[in-house]
């Protein structure tokens, strides 16, 4: 294997700056799943996991979140993207992070806290987006999927910090309220963080280039391709613009007007969706609900939810080397069945054991054998799920759109992961209350669906340049331009615009 660049240490480095939007995505996805085993946050905000009357509450903590994430998502952060740049959005929407934790922290009953996951989810919709479009950009083809893959990596290491920190605090009763108020007040930390580094890293050059800033693309360029690499690069940026600026509206109509980007769409909002319909959302949000149908002790389940994140830092890096090789489609294919097989072996193990009475005397169990049993299975449905439905998905949505509307799409594509766990959110607390681990069995049906569905319609696009997507999905090949106009210096910053 080749020794690694210098430019290409620093392109990995920069990538990672921004991926840690998406472990502040981690962090403040689980806060709630884990703040519902720390006995002294129900208490304070008043809530019940066993009182039906309590369900949409719960449910609303989550949901006010998701609901605030799509509408920063779509009608905030492509503009900022798309006006401002980037690194403008990432800092945006990490500088709302930070005032939304103090609110959650200081909060004095559910209405302020429900207040502060709101302006959390304006923060993390801003940022969210334009993470994966600007580790797009400034990545070579080559290792484009290997350096995607760090992206969901850091989403399984914000919610581990969060496990574990929970999992401390509630053993520590001292703290009293500061068992939950740590756990909030730390989401703090890494977007504080993300604010400053984020402004060392290099403007996108596609971007910069759109908005003919050439010289400025070109030092951006510099930093993070060789010097033989550049030029050639910058033509290719430079003929995709200027073919679309010339054959279509360059605007948001070219969604649903091009016919090609209109099936790009469709692509990523099936798979987007799908996502969260795995299964996934409902381990996000509820994994302590669901082991709570197994295991009394808060502190155990506080464990197993940190010991699954632990796991699925390890298994998201397994993208890293799969992603680039084998490819995106036949990942997202295998996973989804080895998903729905998983959810099949707990449901059925957990329905055809008999139930125990916990020491309580009232409380209804599971021997122990089948609680271990049931964290092994969840723990291999987390295996399949991570290098693909949540790595490959990300890699994917981020590279198949043109230039001329990459931020908006990929907006539009990702939110429908929050709409589709908005919907799970609220969903999930009544269904499992009524119909328990034969829940399970619906969303195994969805995975094998969704294989099918990629298998059949999905194109593979391992090591395909950005300037070529469009060949690849029915679109003209705009880099072809690049030889009839390769000493033309026009200059694209009076752009069309609807």
């Amino acid at each position: 294997m080749p020794m690694i660049t210098r430019v290409r240490f620093m392109t990995y480095a920069y990538g990672v700056c921004a991926a840690l939007v998406m472990y502040i995505n981690g962090y403040d996805a689980s806060v709630f799943n884990n703040l519902q085993g720390i006995p002294r946050f129900m208490d304070f905000m008043g809530l019940d996991k066993d009182a039906k009357e309590d369900q949409n509450l719960i449910g609303a903590v989550t949901s006010s979140y998701l609901a605030a994430t799509i509408f920063s998502g779509l009608f905030m952060s492509p503009f900022i993207s798309h006006y401002l740049g980037r690194r403008a959005s990432i800092f945006t929407g990490c500088l709302v992070v930070i005032a939304a934790s103090l609110i959650q922290t200081f909060s004095k009953n559910l209405a302020a806290f429900i207040g502060g996951r709101i302006v959390l989810g304006i923060g993390q919709g801003i940022a969210l987006p334009a993470g994966p479009v600007f580790m797009g950009e400034i990545c070579h083809p080559e290792v484009r999927g290997r350096m995607m893959s760090f992206w969901q990596l850091m989403y399984s290491v914000g919610a581990l910090v969060t496990s574990y920190t929970a999992f401390g605090t509630q053993r520590n009763m001292s703290l009293y309220n500061w068992q939950w108020q740590t756990v909030t007040m730390l989401q703090a930390a890494i977007p504080f963080f993300c604010c400053v580094l984020i402004w060392f890293c290099p403007e996108s050059p596609r971007w910069l280039i759109q908005k003919g800033k050439i010289d400025k693309a070109r030092r951006a360029l510099l930093r993070v391709r060789e010097p033989h690499e550049v030029e050639p690069e910058i033509e290719e940026i430079q003929a995709a613009i200027r073919w679309e600026v010339e054959n279509t509206s360059n605007s948001v109509k070219d969604l649903w007007i091009d016919r090609s980007i209109r099936k790009r769409v469709f692509l990523g909002l099936i798979i987007n969706f799908g996502q969260q319909v795995t299964g996934q959302s409902m381990m996000n949000n509820y994994s302590t609900r669901v082991y709570q149908s197994v295991f009394t002790d808060p502190s155990t389940i506080l464990l197993i939810n940190a010991l699954n994140y632990t796991f699925g830092i390890l298994f998201t890096l397994t993208c890293t080397f799969f992603s680039d090789r084998i490819g995106r489609v036949k990942l997202l294919v295998g996973a989804g069945i080895g998903q729905g097989l998983m959810l099949l072996i707990a449901a059925t193990v957990y329905i055809a054991t008999p139930d125990m009475i916990a020491d309580d005397g009232v409380t209804h169990t599971k021997a122990l054998g089948v609680g271990v049993a049931l964290v092994l299975v969840m723990f291999l449905f987390t295996f399949f799920y991570k290098p693909a439905w949540g790595a490959t998905v990300w890699i994917y949505t981020a590279e198949i759109f043109p230039m001329s509307v990459r931020a908006t799409a990929v907006s539009v594509c990702t939110n429908t992961q929050n709409v589709s766990n908005l919907i799970m959110a609220q969903a999930f607390p009544p269904m499992f209350t009524a119909m328990g681990f034969y829940a399970f069995y619906v969303w195994m049906g969805v995975n094998f669906v969704l294989a099918i569905i990629v298998w059949f319609f999905y194109p593979e696009t391992k090591g395909v340049p950005l300037e070529e997507m469009d060949r690849l999905f029915g679109g003209a090949d705009k880099t072809e331009h690049v030889r009839d106009h390769k000493d033309d210096n026009l200059s694209y910053k009076e752009e069309k615009t609807a």
